[in-house]
């Protein structure tokens, strides 16, 4: 377990997962305050503060959802609406960390004028990874719900041999399906051939197509077009994982009459309490690493309440 005694954590808005997080940054040692996180099953150690500005005065580490913000610099949140400024971010420890699953270009623009180190957790393995399971298993049980067939021997496409890709590919393999994996460079189709799973180069993408049932995205950039959704059955159904705008054309998969979804984020829909334990579980680990193990430079909260200070 991580060790992060003597450090003041501020949590920003979020779900159900955040109160799992928090009693982790709790058994870590850490204080939390928070504003903007759901108080259902939250500790009681857990500070909830009046205003966004009172839970990040003072802190280490400022933890932002593993959404980030939206393009406003916005958080998403379940009861009150919290604003990431400038000037918010001003108010923790000159030496704080921010984290962010997502990072924006404004984010990352304040971050920036106010000499705060930025850490992008959506590019973390260990989450990556264990975030790929409760994704998989929400793709296919919404390819379930879509579709009047089983999953058992259908034919399944996953686009990109990423972390949630692999993970997928394997899940549909065990449930009896015909997958098929598309990947750009040579490695990865060689990982997909060691695994059992057909490999795909994109620019082959139309040979495969007229026969896939279901097609799983996971490609953050436009990778089936108009050109390539009209070759697939109309009875065919598109699952897309990636972040918004996803990577399908969904103006042309309505057009062809193709069900298509576009479902980022399902680790906190289908999963919240095992998704939140994996960021109980991670997110620690990257605080500490981040200010060193045994090495940081961080006033203790001993310290910071001596009278006189």
């Amino acid at each position: 377990m991580a060790d992060l005694s003597g450090l003041s954590i501020c949590v920003l808005g979020g779900d159900r997962r955040e109160a799992e997080l928090i009693s982790g940054l709790i058994d870590s040692g850490a204080r939390v305050s928070c504003f903007g996180t759901p108080t259902d099953g939250l500790r009681s150690e857990a500070a909830v503060a009046p205003s966004a500005r009172d839970a990040c005065s003072g802190a280490n580490a400022v933890i932002l959802p593993l959404s980030g913000t939206d393009s406003s610099g916005n958080v998403k949140i379940t009861s009150k609406p919290v604003s990431i400024t400038r000037e918010l971010l001003a108010a923790a420890d000159p030496a704080a960390i921010v984290l962010s699953g997502v990072v924006r270009p404004c984010l990352a623009a304040d971050c920036a004028a106010l000499g705060v180190r930025l850490v992008d957790t959506g590019e973390d393995d260990e989450l990556a990874i264990l975030n790929s399971i409760p994704s998989a298993e929400g793709a296919i049980l919404m390819a379930m719900q879509a579709t009047p067939f089983t999953i058992h021997n259908s034919n399944c496409l996953v686009l990109g041999p990423g972390r949630t890709g692999l993970t997928l590919a394997r899940m549909l393999q065990a449930l009896g399906a015909h997958v098929w994996g598309a990947a750009r460079k040579a490695p990865g189709r060689a990982r997909l051939f060691e695994m059992g799973i057909a490999p795909v180069d994109f620019a082959d993408l139309a040979h495969c197509l007229p026969q896939m049932d279901i097609v799983f995205n996971t490609v953050p950039s436009l990778v089936l077009d108009r050109s390539l959704v009209y070759l697939l059955k109309r009875t065919a159904v598109i699952i897309d994982l990636a972040s918004a705008p996803g990577g399908v054309d969904f103006i042309a998969a309505a057009e062809r009459g193709i069900h298509a979804e576009l479902a980022p984020g399902l680790p906190g829909k289908v999963a919240p309490l095992t998704a939140g334990r994996i960021l109980a579980r991670v997110i620690p680990r990257i605080i500490e690493d981040e200010f060193g193990k045994g090495e940081r430079k961080v006033r203790s909260l001993d310290e910071e309440h001596r009278p006189g200070r």
